[in-house]
């Protein structure tokens, strides 16, 4: 989206960008997706991405590993969304203790 940030600004939004590589997504990026969420855990959240696969993969593993949502409905969360494989499969696997 044109001038996403100033867009949301508008709102009266915090806009938080955070790219992700679709090819080659990281702990590193899970870990800052975990950061923002906590500086941000008092307020209302809007998370997306162009296809929400990123982020269906992000807010399942926060779900399962911060949140304590059990696996299989998060799992069937993400799903709905999308059925990560390769690289993503690898990403949604890895947990948050691990990295």
């Amino acid at each position: 989206m044109p001038n996403e940030a100033a867009s949301v600004s508008r709102l009266g939004m915090t806009f938080i960008h955070m790219p992700v590589d679709f090819q080659n997504p990281t702990d590193e990026d899970f870990t800052r997706f975990c950061s923002a969420m906590e500086r941000l855990k008092e307020v209302r959240v809007h998370v997306h991405c162009i296809a929400n696969y990123r982020v269906s993969a992000c807010f399942y593993r926060y779900r399962r590993d911060v949140l304590g949502t059990d696996e299989a409905q998060a799992r069937a969360d993400m799903k709905d969304v999308w059925h990560p494989e390769g690289v993503w499969a690898t990403f949604v696997a890895a947990r948050l203790d691990a990295s």
